[in-house]
Formats: C-alpha cells, structure tokens, sequence
C-alpha cells in the first residue's frame, strides 16, 4: 500500500509533464492542413506592389517553395518566403503565412506571429520575376 502511494506521488507529476508536452507539439505532419491555395503568389503580388513602390524598384526576387509549420501563436500556416533586392535595401526577406481563409502578410499581421526570421530556415528557392521592376 505504502509503495503503490509512493509511486503514484512520484510518477504522477512525470506522467501529467508528459501529457503537458504533448500538448505543445510543434511538429506537423503533410495532411494537417489543405494544400496552399493556388492563388497565393497572386497575394503576394497585390501586397507587393504597395510595399515596393516606383522608387524601391526590385531588381532580383525569390520565392520560396510552401512549408507547412506553425507560427509562435500555435497556428498552423503554409510559410512562403520572398527575397527582393532594391537599390535602397539590398536583399531583402518577408515571410507570409497561408491556411484556409486566413492570410498574413507583413505589415498588415492580425494574431499571428511570423517574422523575416522564420526564412532563415533551409528553404527550396525559385525565380519570382513576377516581382521584378527595373
């Protein structure tokens, strides 16, 4: 009797950590959320052409290719990076996150928490010439 309250009182704690963790899982799995929307380099144009404006002229641009994560609200989001290159800035990164009905974009951010940081992680990059203004 004494040995069985014994375990429960030190393994208890152990076993509601455990289920603690879990409940902080930020890996996810291809399946957790529908595919990107196709239209999301579109997106990405409209709100560009706001943010680089005639005197930014983008000379070089990159997208990256859709990575399924989780931002620092717990979100689950398709992160696609960009890279424009201005004279005024040089290179340059923006991260933008995409679920169904939901979009965020920098400098328009409602509850969700992505930052030019989330595109320092290993990315598949590819030409955007979309977003190229001489």
């Amino acid at each position: 009797m004494r040995r069985s309250i014994l375990l429960v009182t030190l393994l208890g704690p152990l076993g509601l950590s455990a289920c603690i963790g879990e409940l902080d899982q930020r890996a996810v799995v291809a399946g957790d959320l529908p595919p990107i929307a196709k239209e999301y380099r579109g997106s990405i144009l409209a709100w560009a052409k706001s943010y680089y404006p005639a005197p930014r002229r983008v000379r070089a641009a990159r997208i990256s290719d859709p990575v399924l994560t989780r931002d620092s609200t717990g979100r689950l989001v398709w992160l696609v990076c960009i890279e424009a290159t201005t004279p005024a800035t040089g290179p340059e990164r923006q991260a933008f996150g995409f679920a169904p009905n939901y979009v965020s974009a920098p400098l328009a951010r409602r509850d969700a928490s992505l930052t030019r940081d989330d595109c320092d992680r290993p990315l598949a990059w590819r030409a955007f010439p979309q977003l190229e203004r001489p």
